[in-house]
């Protein structure tokens, strides 16, 4: 598959990202690299936030977070039942910290493959894995989510937190999903999705694609996604997500999204953005 527009504007946004160190889908978390939250920065508002979308003490302080940027809308590494052995394949896996949290769970017979189409963000995770001791379970390789550099039937588990809804062909994604995971493999996913469809002003924003925000779907267009590829049992879970995004930051993603639609639009769309945990199996 070709890289179109949309992919080189959140290729370019998550490359400032990885090298700022700088979170765009709200105050979720913050690279870490000592033994306790408080004592590396968090506030408690930044560790209230991590803690309501899934993530523990324990996953904030321990060797994982070091691959922590705060662009995650859940933990689907807690959703997922991960067992010791077994073979993850994460769709946009970032600085690496679900899967540094996976390889602790997966053992040293488990694998981990983390597929990201940011140079910046791949180097970064692979920096997180060695320094983690997980070099040999853990690996990350450059390419595109619609597009899988994976063997068919290979995974016995699909994970994606917070990058399905960046992509311009959701279809494509949850097929290609399909295609890697064994008979009875499992899907687990978080992803911002939309009670109504976004105003056209803002999913046509750039910044607010970066955001998180532009690129999502209502939820029956994208479960439609996930039962048109063959998956079945799909059970979801919600909550509100408009508190990830802070309207009053000087993050400048968030930023320049309010400069082009205006801070009344931004509050109305937020109260729109909901989190989602799904999880499907392929038959």
């Amino acid at each position: 598959m070709r890289e179109t527009q949309t992919h080189t504007a959140v290729r370019e946004g998550y490359a400032r990202v990885a090298k700022e160190k700088t979170s765009c889908c709200g105050p979720a978390g913050r690279s870490v690299e000592i033994d306790t939250a408080k004592q590396i920065g968090y506030s408690d508002a930044e560790i209230d936030t991590a803690k309501q979308i899934g993530y523990s003490d324990a996953d904030l302080a321990g060797p994982a977070a070091t691959g922590n940027l705060g662009l995650g809308c859940g933990n689907p590494t807690a959703i997922a039942n991960l067992q010791p052995g077994e073979v993850v394949v994460d769709l946009g896996s970032g600085a690496g910290f679900d899967a540094l949290l996976a390889a602790e769970k997966l053992g040293s017979d488990g694998r981990f493959i983390g597929v990201d189409m940011t140079p910046e963000m791949l180097a970064r995770a692979r920096t997180n894995a060695v320094n983690a001791g997980y070099a040999r379970t853990v690996e990350f390789r450059e390419g595109l989510i619609e597009a899988l550099p994976v063997a068919s039937e290979s995974a016995d588990v699909i994970i994606s937190n917070c990058v399905i809804n960046l992509s311009p062909d959701k279809a494509k994604v949850f097929r290609e999903a399909f295609r890697v995971l064994k008979p009875g493999g499992r899907l687990a996913v978080s992803d911002i999705l939309l009670t109504q469809p976004l105003p056209p002003e803002v999913a046509q924003n750039v910044a607010a694609l970066i955001a998180c925000v532009a690129g999502a779907e209502t939820e029956d267009d994208y479960v439609g996604h996930i039962r048109d590829a063959g998956f079945v049992d799909i059970e979801l879970e919600r909550r509100p997500a408009g508190e990830m995004f802070d309207l009053d930051t000087n993050d400048p993603v968030i930023s320049a999204a309010i400069a082009e639609f205006g801070i009344e639009r931004a509050r109305e769309v937020a109260g729109t953005v909901f989190s989602y945990t799904i999880q499907a199996t392929k038959p």
